[in-house]
């Protein structure tokens, strides 16, 4: 009789990747692949076909001695996983990030006191999609993204004038300056202080699941933090391409699946090795 299949949740899988069982590694491929490949296409202006030697080298990173990087990633939800996820896919992408299309910012454009300049003054929410505006989001997209029209934030575009004006003439979701965008993300990301908001606070509040009295101070705070913004936009947006990701196929699990350490199926017993044992 065939046996059951199995059914994955996040948990199962995050506790069972890392002990190679390969059935938990294809879930996670085929759940989190998709994610990967997007990141990298709007982050680091990197093509499908091309990114797959960047997820197979954080994959290979994630698994080496054990799975030691693996195991200090997030067991707490889906999304702050994934958040671990990204920041280490995206500081693996700059060697690759040189499309011919790319374009050079102007000088110092995105240094952490220019970039926290152009946001200053405005709501969280309009910091957020300039934000997504700098990493090349089309307007369409953003809509979907947050869940409400960007032209709510007309005026704070109003700003990607002169040197961030590639931005907003995007017609795909790509970073028009995918080395300087992916640069500064690495730096925000080592911004990190004491005060700083932890990963799951931020995502209780993108799911509503606090009162305005717990909220307000942590929105405070990552309006004038680039750590916490960065890490803010990107909970938002790996929650966002978990469910809107074009699917991997079945031979690009394979693939990615290789570099892996997976536990090997036992061989079968030939029948005369059943009767002796």
């Amino acid at each position: 009789m065939k046996p059951e299949p199995v059914l994955f949740t996040f948990h199962k899988i995050r506790e069972q990747s890392e002990h190679g069982n390969a059935a938990a590694w294809r879930a996670l491929l085929d759940f989190y692949g998709p994610v990967f490949f997007r990141l990298l296409e709007i982050h680091g202006a990197i093509r499908r076909q091309e990114a797959s030697p960047i997820v197979k080298k954080m994959l290979a990173e994630l698994t080496a001695n054990g799975f030691e990087r693996l195991r200090t990633t997030s067991r707490q939800s889906e999304r702050e996983f994934l958040g671990d996820l990204r920041a280490r896919l995206l500081e693996m992408a700059p060697e690759a990030s040189t499309s011919e299309n790319s374009q050079v910012p102007a000088s110092g454009a995105f240094e952490p006191e220019k970039v926290a300049k152009l946001l200053d003054g405005v709501p969280l929410l309009h910091k957020e999609m300039l934000f997504f505006k700098l990493a090349g989001y089309t307007e369409n997209t953003l809509e979907r993204l947050m869940r409400i029209s960007p032209r709510v934030a007309e005026k704070a575009f109003e700003r990607l004038a002169a040197e961030y004006q590639a931005a907003r003439s995007t017609e795909q979701d790509r970073c028009p300056w995918p080395a300087a965008w992916l640069a500064f993300l690495k730096h925000a990301r080592s911004l990190k202080t004491e005060h700083c908001i932890p990963a799951h606070e931020i995502v209780r509040i993108h799911d509503g699941q606090v009162s305005w009295y717990e909220k307000e101070p942590v929105e405070k705070h990552v309006s004038g933090c680039l750590h916490c913004l960065e890490a803010w936009a990107g909970l938002r947006e790996v929650g966002y391409w978990r469910r809107a990701a074009d699917p991997l196929s079945s031979a690009e699990i394979e693939r990615l699946l290789e570099v892996i350490p997976v536990e090997k199926p036992a061989a079968k017993k030939s029948f005369f090795q059943r009767l002796r044992s």
